[in-house]
């Protein structure tokens, strides 16, 4: 069991019914996304239940409930909640597990202060907290925005796989825990993704950077498994390492091939 309280700060009778739901559901949401990459089970292992609800400023208490018996990712979900959170508000950078969907949830969460009677937001797992504010929206924003685009690759493991609307998978960098969104053709990819779930893999393609630098997104032109771990380079120095991918073209020709089909 983990326990999570949201706050949002203001005179209750001030804050909207619609804020206050937008602020629960988007929390559930970024604790969803971050099960799935903790927890590596499909459909996630924890559910969330409502223990407490106090006014003041209006509070939340959720508490995890793990569909599992033999572990209990509950404490580990919070505790990468609450720093994630904290991490782009102070940091501005990307938290470990935390997907490009999960800092879009997270943008919107912070997008809250400031709208019908909410003057701030804080999370907390009763040992530490996070203290949202405007600055978190603008640090999200810069995480999911594409600053610049280069071919290359990143390894890690594959944990989550979407196959509606646009398929993608998200991969799982083995060192930092950067989540990185690959997207694929999925006639010609669909059947090897599924088989490679879980295991360590190299893509190749167009990488997209954000303003950090951080590889953000890949659009999938190969993949394979990756090499012993013992001799496996960082992102940096895999970024643009096969110098046969392109086929002899130049950066911006294949580029422009690949996006003309």
């Amino acid at each position: 069991m983990a326990t999570v309280r949201l706050t949002l700060k203001g005179a209750p009778e001030n804050i909207s019914l619609r804020s206050f739901a937008d602020a629960l559901t988007h929390s559930v949401e970024i604790l969803e996304d971050l099960d799935l990459a903790i927890s590596h089970e499909a459909k996630g292992s924890l559910g969330w239940v409502v223990t407490q609800l106090a006014t003041g400023s209006l509070s939340v208490t959720l508490e995890s409930r793990s569909r599992l018996t033999a572990q209990n990712f509950g404490p580990d979900t919070a505790n990468a909640f609450v720093t994630g959170l904290d991490k782009i508000e102070t940091e501005g950078a990307s938290p470990p597990y935390l997907s490009e969907y999960g800092i879009k949830k997270a943008r919107s969460l912070a997008a809250l202060i400031g709208k019908d009677g909410v003057a701030g937001i804080n999370v907390t797992d009763l040992r530490q907290t996070a203290e949202l504010s405007p600055v978190a929206v603008e640090n999200a924003r810069k995480l999911i925005q594409i600053k610049t685009s280069a071919i290359g690759s990143v390894e890690g493991t594959i944990e989550t796989l979407s196959i509606h609307g646009k398929a993608r998978f998200v991969i799982y960098h083995l060192r930092t825990r950067k989540a990185i969104t690959c997207q694929f053709d999925r006639e010609k990819w669909f059947e090897k993704t599924r088989d490679m779930m879980g295991k360590r893999v190299t893509v190749h393609g167009l990488v997209h950077y954000n303003i950090k630098g951080e590889p953000q997104r890949i659009e999938i032109e190969d993949m394979r498994l990756a090499r012993d771990s013992r001799e496996v380079p960082t992102i940096e120095e895999l970024s643009g390492s096969d110098p046969n991918f392109t086929g002899g073209l130049s950066t911006e020709e294949y580029i422009r091939q690949i996006r003309n089909g």
